[in-house]
């Protein structure tokens, strides 16, 4: 039994650095845009110095894709909000190297 629950464990530990492995760089700045659109559920963030180059996304714009739940882009998109009413420098996780998402820069995180 012992031996199950470790393997159970390790498997959980594997599994949730896989889970996140493509998040690996942070940027700060002021949000310039938020944008939604009515064709789907992904936003569209972009910062006053957003990224001028990315080597398999197109830099224009982060994205949050509509594949993440309801619950948690609405959280998402309170911070963004938040942080463009009061003009805060907000910092974006996201993958420097790929992970794109409608093309865009995907986001892993508002902070």
């Amino acid at each position: 039994m012992n031996l199950l629950k470790l393997l159970v464990f390790v498997s959980c530990l594997f599994s949730y650095s896989i889970s996140f492995a493509a998040y690996n760089a942070n940027m700060s700045g002021k949000v310039s845009a938020i944008m939604v659109y009515a064709e789907g559920d992904y936003i569209y963030i972009k910062l006053e110095n957003q990224p001028t180059s990315h080597p398999t996304c197109n830099p224009s714009y982060f994205v949050v894709p509509g594949s993440i739940p309801y619950e948690r882009r609405q959280m998402i998109m309170s911070r963004l909000m938040t942080a463009k009413v009061t003009k805060e420098i907000i910092n974006l996780g996201f993958d420097d190297k790929a992970s794109c998402s409608n093309g865009y820069i995907q986001l892993y995180r508002a902070g």
